[in-house]
């Protein structure tokens, strides 16, 4: 299409810039469509009259349709078929007379005129299918009604056609400008999904801003509160406590290795009595009941009494052979010997003074604050982890989209250099550089 850049070489006024913003580019392609389409800006108000004022004559010949009198020699069922035709074709005529609404004086551009020209074709051609189904009924009861109202149609195909005249045999150039007006509409697509990517870093990076400062005035408020005297007895009081628990863990760990040795004795004995062999006394049934529960509840203020019965039961009684109940018994025997009272008396102590200082850190009302500020910290923390994860999606996300926009602009100024014959370079002004 060099025709084009041979055709405004020797016309000073129709230059057409080689470089051009890409905001600016509607009016650019204005300017160069009215030199591919001269006279088409020039006629094209006179047009858009002359339809309107056919359009008006048209439905008027219409509503002299709608209101005649039907030729009266006809038969009945013709008559019928023609009159319920003519309602119809009236009213698809009508509603083609709404659709010709020609654009306003200032749009004379080839899109606007190629839009309007389709729009209205395709409008003209699906009412003239539909009524050509019946229009033989319409046109035997009123011949010269429909005569003028099919004339006033070719008229209005006529000016139609006169519109668009200056673009006959120029498809190839219309095909190249659809293009470029695709791309335009991708690439401002584009730009708008960037824009919204930008926004959206732009609030996530206040938020982040937002969050790091709450953390680290929550991390100075910490720092504070070690310094404070009634923190340093909460970590006391902490320090015993960890103490304290260190030791029930390793008593009650002592305790269950004492107890450990007579569960499968104990168990022996209860299985014999369930099956009958053996018919143990309640007394004894409690004692092995009692032994056999976890060991520091078995470690109670009966533990020698039911160890006693349990010793004597087996010396009377051949329960088991005699190397698992002498080992047995000797195990009694050493936990008889062992200080059971003593032990219990030390869990109970660790027992309640751990109560006691639980209920002194209860009291300390700054360990709840301490223990708030780090979990805002924590959760502060996790926020900001994922909302700066997502800044950097997004930006890679841009990165993406920038390089589908590069890609976009290329074909798009490969397109303007085959309607033009020149080297068109298309420029992009951004308004954020968040992404880099």
């Amino acid at each position: 299409m060099k025709w084009l850049s041979r055709l405004t070489s020797n016309r000073s006024g129709d230059e057409i810039p080689t470089i051009v913003s890409f905001h600016e580019l509607d009016s650019w392609l204005d300017k160069v469509s009215n030199l591919i389409f001269r006279g088409m800006g020039t006629n094209t108000v006179a047009l858009y009259e002359e339809l309107e004022d056919k359009r008006d004559e048209l439905r008027q010949c219409i509503t002299e349709l709608r209101d005649a009198e039907p030729r009266g020699d006809m038969p009945p069922q013709i008559m019928k078929i023609g009159l319920l035709s003519r309602d119809k074709m009236v009213k698809l005529l009508y509603s083609l007379c709404d659709r010709i609404v020609t654009p306003a004086n200032t749009q004379t551009s080839y899109k606007t005129i190629l839009e309007f020209y389709n729009r209205i074709s395709t409008s003209m051609e699906s009412v003239l299918w539909n009524i050509s189904k019946s229009i033989y009924y319409v046109r035997s009861l009123f011949p010269e009604e429909v005569r003028a109202v099919e004339a006033e149609l070719e008229q209005v195909r006529a000016i139609l056609d006169r519109l668009v005249s200056p673009m006959k045999g120029k498809d190839r150039v219309i095909q190249n400008l659809s293009r470029v007006y695709g791309l335009m509409e991708e690439i401002r697509e584009l730009m708008r999904e960037i824009e919204v990517e930008e926004g959206r870093i732009r609030a996530d990076e206040e938020e982040c801003t937002t969050l790091r400062r709450g953390i680290e005035l929550s991390e100075w408020r910490l720092e504070e509160i070690g310094s404070d005297a009634e923190w340093k007895q909460v970590v006391e009081y902490e320090a015993e406590l960890r103490a304290i628990e260190h030791e029930q863990n390793t008593l009650r760990s002592d305790i269950n290795n004492l107890f450990a040795p007579l569960q499968k004795p104990l168990s022996l004995l209860k299985k014999q009595d369930s099956t009958g062999r053996i018919a143990l006394s309640p007394a004894l049934r409690t004692a092995i009941t009692s032994l056999m529960s976890p060991p520091v509840q078995a470690l109670n203020a009966d533990v020698e009494t039911h160890l006693r019965s349990i010793k004597e039961l087996m010396q009377d009684t051949k329960l088991m052979n005699d190397r698992k109940r002498v080992k047995t018994l000797k195990w009694i025997d050493h936990l008889l010997n062992t200080d059971l009272s003593g032990i219990r008396a030390r869990y109970d102590s660790l027992l309640s003074r751990a109560e006691e200082v639980r209920s002194r850190l209860s009291v300390l009302k700054i360990k709840d604050e301490r223990d708030e500020l780090e979990q805002a910290i924590k959760s502060a923390r996790g926020q900001l982890t994922r909302l700066e994860e997502g800044i950097a999606r997004r930006r890679r996300g841009i990165v993406s989209l920038e390089k589908e926009l590069e890609a976009r602009v290329k074909v798009l100024q490969t397109e303007l250099g085959v309607i033009t014959g020149k080297r068109i370079e298309v420029k992009f002004e951004f308004r954020s550089d968040v992404r880099r």
